[in-house]
């Protein structure tokens, strides 16, 4: 689209100098390109609950996260699935991974597909839901969030999730929720819960617009890669394996939003949910991150994101990379008597302190995901199913690459771009709103061009 709109645009400037013809012409062509590639439109059930928590609530809960966790290790960290890779591994390249969409493996030797490269790659070429214009290295930065998650067994119940968290209870008790299970698994009530997380941000950082990890019958984050099971189900190859699920995202930051509006929120803090429930290509919906509020959804379906979250007009995320190591701690500064929104929390890159922050400076929040059976009997026999095999899965998605005149089943092609194939081909994320919705200033990393070339030190000129 963007191609056929420039030859357009230089075509009319050789033989016309009116501006405004020009822009018109730009703007029809662009819209006209838009429409004619609109989907059908989709309709993903969503519930928000305004005020699920007190802010009494929200405190105690803050004061129970300070007294449980006094360190949140990085989001890339966030690899549960016993198969590291599909067979991608590249050596590392004086101890770093320069393939943008890899990180270091767990041998500390070899380079393997980031669990989410299908959401780094689109955020970085887009600069995401805010359209940002900016390096490489920054925008992998403001994706750098810390994470402790709680992968749950299979046999527990709602109760376990109580045990981790105070005043879930309330949650779970609450009308609104127990409604928007109704709406959001109808006729599949009975919840099995298998994860827990608690995300932290500090100013400066997102989380960029993605799809949850999907589960199958046989086959989900423990058992495959993360990116993988997102093929799986974007490709729509599996959907009679899909497994229902919900997902709760709450907000336990100890902010003073008391006397301030949504649009107060977002314009003071950012970080606001934004989701896609009518489809990709349609207009989204975004909830303020307000402590005590809450958002149900099912996020393996439907689109979302966060806006970059700030404090006022700051919105620069410390510096840390994919081959860093980094987490966020408690600081050692701080004793039983201090408040806890005024606890310090240090930012670390490889054992050194680059960025402290107070716990009131934090984007805090809980999220919990639990698949939906019709019951009992139905739960069993997803506890039984056995696991799918990954060369099984990738012969399924290769006979469809055949199938739609992609990649022959004969043609040979290494696993690394086998899996790039893959994501390019059956995911699409929608692109920003702006006038210019790709981010030109990664256009060289996304090359391969090397730092030190003379169209990366342009770049930077204009980039931050």
């Amino acid at each position: 689209v963007i191609i056929i709109v420039v030859i357009i645009l230089l075509l009319i400037i050789i033989m016309s100098n009116d501006a405004w013809f020009v822009l018109t012409v730009v703007v029809l062509a662009s819209a006209a390109a838009l429409m004619s590639k609109r989907p059908p439109r989709e309709h993903h059930e969503f519930q928000t609950i305004e005020a699920i928590w007190s802010d009494e609530d929200v405190a105690k809960i803050a004061d129970s996260i300070r007294q449980k966790y006094k360190e949140f290790p990085n989001t890339v960290k966030d690899a549960t699935s016993k198969l590291k890779s599909i067979g991608e591994e590249m050596d590392m390249v004086e101890g770093k991974c320069t393939n943008p969409l890899m990180v270091p493996g767990l041998d500390g030797k070899t380079c393997v597909f980031a669990q989410r490269m299908d959401i780094g790659r689109h955020y970085i070429m887009t600069g995401g839901n805010d359209a940002l214009k900016e390096l490489y290295s920054t925008l992998v930065s403001r994706l750098m969030s810390f994470s402790k998650f709680v992968i749950i067994d299979k046999n527990d119940t709602e109760d376990t999730l109580k045990k981790h968290i105070p005043f879930m209870e309330k949650m779970f008790a609450n009308k609104q929720y127990r409604d928007g299970i109704k709406r959001i698994c109808p006729e599949r009530e009975l919840l099995q819960p298998f994860q827990l997380g608690v995300i932290v941000q500090v100013p400066g950082q997102t989380v960029a617009m993605h799809y949850d990890a999907p589960w199958f019958w046989g086959a989900d984050r423990t058992t495959l890669p993360i990116w993988l099971l997102v093929v799986m189900h974007a490709s729509g190859l599996f959907q009679e394996e899909t497994i229902h699920q919900i997902q709760g995202v709450a907000y336990v930051h100890p902010w003073n939003t008391t006397t301030m509006s949504d649009d107060d929120i977002h314009k003071q803090y950012g970080g606001g949910f934004f989701f896609y429930p009518y489809g990709p290509m349609y207009e989204e919906e975004r909830v303020a991150a307000r402590p005590g509020s809450a958002l149900l959804l099912d996020g393996s379906k439907c689109v979302h994101g966060t806006d970059t979250f700030r404090n006022g007009n700051d919105y620069s995320a410390p510096s840390l990379s994919k081959n860093d190591e980094f987490t966020i701690v408690y600081s050692e500064e701080n004793t039983d008597e201090t408040p806890t929104p005024e606890t310090l929390w240090h930012v670390v890159k490889n054992g050194e302190i680059i960025r402290t922050v107070l716990f009131n400076e934090l984007r805090i929040s809980l999220v919990w995901r639990s698949k939906c059976f019709k019951d009992q009997e139905e739960l069993a026999r997803y506890i039984d199913t056995p696991p799918m095999e990954l060369n099984d899965v990738l012969a399924r998605l290769r006979d469809d690459l055949d199938k739609r005149g992609i990649l022959s089943k004969e043609k040979e092609i290494s696993i690394a771009e086998l899996g790039k194939l893959l994501s390019n081909t059956y995911l699409d994320y929608p692109l920003p709103r702006a006038w210019v919705p790709y981010n030109y200033c990664a256009i060289p990393k996304l090359l391969g061009v090397d730092d030190s070339s003379i169209i990366t030190k342009f770049m930077k000129i204009f980039c931050k």
